[in-house]
């Protein structure tokens, strides 16, 4: 009876040991230790590039977009706009996936629960940022919408690039997976990225 308790005890201790091994090598693989890398895929104006080229990069996504097959683009406004008016021109959007504030990351955004509107979903979002500024000196966050990013077919994008406070929409090809694409700023008033 001795032995038998002894060889449970070796076959625990091995098992335990088993255990940290393989979470140690787990933790040193790319998988868990770094973030994904983003797949390719991006939306928004490059670093070195015009605001007249992008503009025009922009459209040419739009116009080849596959006819009748939803994709994710970023529109951006001509100047910012408050919740109120980017809920509006947004309004036959199927989905409106985030909303980009000047050089922030693009925040992602939840559907209007019932009774709400996406103006109501962009102002709490505007206002939770401001709260998480709250004591950073006088740093406030914008109350407006330099951008979304969008899901809908290229019917109902070609329609937004159409109104008069949109000035780019690009889209990404339908395959792109919410997650696995970078959103950039698009500066309009046409000061470069890079500060050149």
């Amino acid at each position: 009876m001795d032995g038998f308790d002894r060889g449970r005890r070796i076959a625990a201790v091995l098992a335990l040991l088993g255990l940290v091994v393989v979470v140690a090598l787990l933790s040193l693989s790319d998988r868990t230790a770094k973030p994904m890398a983003i797949n390719g895929d991006m939306l928004g104006q490059e670093t070195s590039e015009s605001i007249d080229a992008y503009a025009a990069r922009a459209a040419t996504s739009l116009t080849a977009a596959p006819a009748g097959r939803d994709a994710y683009a970023l529109v951006s406004f001509k100047r910012p706009l408050d919740a109120g008016s980017a809920a509006e021109v947004v309004a036959d959007v199927g989905r409106v996936n985030a909303m980009v504030m000047l050089s922030a990351p693009a925040m992602p955004l939840p559907e209007p629960i019932a009774g709400e509107t996406r103006a109501d979903v962009f102002q709490r979002q505007i206002t939770l940022v401001d709260a998480q500024l709250a004591g950073i000196g006088n740093v406030r966050a914008p109350q407006e919408l330099n951008g979304v990013v969008v899901r809908d077919t290229p019917e109902v994008l070609q329609q937004l690039a159409a109104n008069q406070e949109v000035f780019s929409v690009e889209v990404l090809p339908p395959d792109a997976a919410w997650g696995a694409f970078g959103v950039r700023p698009v500066n309009v008033d046409g000061t470069p990225l890079d500060g050149a």
